[in-house]
């Protein structure tokens, strides 16, 4: 019995030993491995075959040639290089005062008033006397837009009615225009203008409220 029990045990011993070979030999591997990559042992490879290089290519004379003159014997064919005109632009301008150069005179000429831009645009205003320049602030000139605009509109929306006929309508021109229908005359509605015809307004809504409000902030 206690035979049996020792042959089990050293037959239980060799198969572990023989289990872990393996794995201390996969360890002894890496160590051998990162010994060999840190260079602390030789190893057994063979010698780098060294080839002669190829000579160097020397000048059959060692004399320089003499120097010559800066722009001696500068052929014209080469264009002129724009670091090289630069650099003497600079140095040329600065020999020059600031006072005389021409980003001087445009920094210190005075900028022209509105009055002297709109003589120089509008037909006639140079031939006035000079030193008398009309007053543009006054209510009148700035109601003035306004009242071409409205006569713009109205001899755009006027339609000629002497060519109309009684149950016809304006021919369409523009987008803006109703539509084809829109605009035929009812049956019990009167052709034409009228006895006195059309009658201007000659004060517009607002205007009046406009020109008052300006004469008040003129007096102020």
């Amino acid at each position: 019995m206690a035979y049996r029990i020792r042959a089990s045990r050293m037959l239980l011993a060799g198969g572990l030993l023989l289990a872990t070979t393996p794995a201390f030999a996969q360890e002894g591997m890496l160590f051998k491995n990162l010994v060999d990559g840190m260079g602390l042992f030789g190893r057994d490879k063979s010698d780098i075959e060294y080839k002669q290089r190829a000579p160097l290519v020397v000048p059959p004379s060692s004399t320089l040639p003499k120097p010559q003159e800066v722009g001696a014997n500068r052929s014209a064919a080469w264009p002129d290089d724009p670091d090289v005109a630069r650099r003497k632009a600079d140095r040329d301008s600065s020999n020059i005062l600031f006072a005389t150069t021409e980003a001087y005179r445009a920094n210190t000429r005075p900028l022209m008033s509105q009055e002297e831009l709109r003589r120089g645009r509008v037909n006639g205003r140079g031939n006035g006397p000079e030193g008398i320049v009309p007053d543009h602030n006054t209510g009148n000139n700035q109601i003035e837009p306004i009242r071409i605009g409205r006569e713009m509109a109205a001899r755009q929306a006027q339609t000629d009615t002497s060519n109309l006929e009684f149950g016809t309508e304006p021919s369409r021109r523009y987008l803006h225009e109703p539509p084809t229908g829109y605009r035929r005359p009812a049956a019990t509605a009167a052709l034409g203008p009228g006895a006195s015809g059309p009658r201007e307004d000659k004060q517009a809504v607002g205007q009046r409220e406009f020109l008052v409000g300006q004469k008040v902030y003129e007096n102020q």
